[in-house]
């Protein structure tokens, strides 16, 4: 835990991270965050036991009690293949309350962390949306395009056979993470974070965590309409992938689409993946021009997406 005194403008301001072991500090975040991206809540999965301030640690500044700005540390190891992971910071809860913005709290929070660790990982982004497209590249980020890959149903030949696991037990929640530690075999890029993933299960993705017996597999999917969005998939190497997909799919489905960049395209529809609210920036060392480059992943034709489960 780090606790400093920074001066911005001629104003003091108290720094600190690991706030999540004094409640008084986590009090203060959630205030922010509600006043910030309303609905955005970290207090339930604190008490769930899956907050780690080694994954996700809030740097902060306060003036006196209240917290008035923040940036999120997240360690993100990668892992391709069977190389050894690697480890990169991804920045996440960028903000800051509205009677404290353009005071410069943000970029001295920026210019700290970068400055800590530039040189102790592989690599430092983050998402961001439109209206602050022009904030990162003061910084020496970059926009990059990510694609997303997606697969339509022609078959009516599906079986639906998954079942809903109930996240607000914590059975379930025990059985969900002892399949993530056998990792997605369909997915070019592994990422090591339980915490982000409990983070999604435990509130924007609760209802779409489901075991199917037969491929003894748990499959994070939400369904709209004709479409259904494989968010991860957990299970050993040797099962179908095309199983799985016909395990879930209904009456309803037309394309699939993968959160997560697949190792084999075959049969698969590869597109811009545009979302004006997660427009990838990442810090453009050299080297790092697109994202293939920045992952160092070869063959994959620079047509790679971060999984979407691990935004933060």
């Amino acid at each position: 835990m780090e606790t400093t005194l920074i001066e911005v403008f001629d104003k003091t301001f108290e720094f600190c991270d690991k706030i999540q072991y004094r409640a008084y500090e986590r009090e203060a975040y959630e205030q922010l965050c509600a006043e910030v991206f309303p609905g955005l809540s970290f207090e339930k999965w604190y008490q769930a036991g899956y907050w780690n301030a080694d994954q996700f640690n809030p740097h902060v500044l306060k003036d006196g009690d209240k917290i008035v700005s923040a940036i999120s540390v997240n360690k993100i190891p990668i892992k391709k293949y069977n190389e050894k992971p690697r480890l990169y910071i991804q920045l996440g809860g960028v903000m800051t309350a509205k009677t404290y913005r353009h005071q410069g709290l943000c970029t001295t929070l920026m210019d700290k962390i970068l400055t800590e660790w530039e040189d102790k990982c592989d690599g430092i982004y983050l998402f961001a949306n439109e209206s602050v497209r022009d904030f990162y590249p003061r910084f020496g980020f970059k926009a990059v395009d990510e694609y997303q890959y997606s697969m339509e149903i022609k078959s009516l030949n599906y079986d639906n056979k998954a079942v809903r696991l109930d996240m607000n037990d914590k059975a379930n929640q025990s059985f969900l993470l002892k399949y993530y530690e056998i990792g997605n075999p369909f997915s070019a890029l592994n990422i090591d974070n339980k915490g982000l993933l409990m983070f999604y299960c435990l509130k924007y993705n609760k209802n779409d965590v489901y075991y199917i017996e037969e491929e003894d597999a748990i499959v994070i999917a939400g369904y709209e309409n004709e479409a259904i969005v494989i968010y991860d998939i957990f299970c050993k190497s040797d099962i179908s992938l095309e199983n799985i997909i016909y395990a879930i799919a209904n009456e309803n489905t037309e394309i699939i689409y993968f959160g997560f960049p697949l190792t084999k395209t075959k049969h698969c529809k590869v597109t811009k993946y545009e979302e004006e609210d997660n427009i990838l920036f990442i810090l453009n060392k050299e080297g790092a021009d697109n994202l293939a480059d920045f992952l160092n992943i070869p063959n994959m034709n620079n047509k790679l997406m971060f999984p979407l489960l691990t935004h933060s």
